[in-house]
């Protein structure tokens, strides 16, 4: 099974680049390397889908490579670490503010890969036709996967909702407002700053 070595969720540090400049190195559970990268970019606000010319996988390296090679891509330092990594918060105000919402679909969803059996997390994407799921040691790489695939599908993500497997913290928060989903199912309680971040942004955190 992808993702699995001797019985044990395969694990290892992946360098994301784009047009051969580093973003982020990120731990993650072995496969859909591609869709990662799909939607890792999209949710952290670097790059939009249509933007990318063509994405490579080399063992632990993905490798983007976008239509405009010389425009400038930044992340959106919406999380901000004072020195020594001692404090940091989430500015709210640098954050999507949705202008638009779905009502909440009915979902009907288990959990029952082999990684969430092991201990892992699991994510699903949700339309009203269509439904794609990504699992992963890692909660955000298991949403940057569900992303990524569902862009892939040529699903709206606008018109979708986003279920997991466990609780939502504020960098769900954040990672699906940059998606444009406006709806996140979880089977466990919100954290306080995930909820007082999803009020202020108009996003709607039910229980599954």
């Amino acid at each position: 099974m992808k993702g699995f070595k001797d019985g044990l969720l395969e694990e290892r540090a992946y360098a994301l680049t784009v047009n051969g400049r580093s973003i982020a190195t990120v731990t993650m559970q072995t496969g859909m390397e591609k869709e990662f990268a799909y939607g890792y970019l999209l949710s952290e606000g670097i790059v939009q889908p249509s933007e990318i010319e063509s994405v490579m996988v080399d063992g632990t390296d993905i490798g983007v490579l976008t239509r405009d090679t010389a425009k400038v891509l930044l992340p959106k330092k919406t999380v901000i670490s004072g020195c020594g990594g001692t404090a940091s918060y989430l500015d709210p105000k640098q954050l999507p503010v949705l202008e638009t919402t779905i009502e909440p679909p009915e979902v009907s969803i288990v959990f029952d890969s082999e990684t969430v059996r092991l201990g892992g997390f699991s994510a699903a994407v949700i339309s009203s036709d269509t439904q794609v799921t990504a699992d992963d040691i890692g909660q955000t790489a298991a949403i940057d996967k569900a992303f990524g695939k569902a862009v892939l599908a040529g699903i709206d993500l606008s018109s979708s909702a986003l279920a997991l497997s466990g609780k939502v913290t504020a960098d769900m928060v954040r990672k699906a407002l940059y998606a444009g989903v406006s709806v996140i199912f979880a089977k466990h309680p919100a954290t306080t700053l995930a909820k007082e971040t999803a009020e202020k942004t108009h996003l709607k955190i039910l229980k599954l």
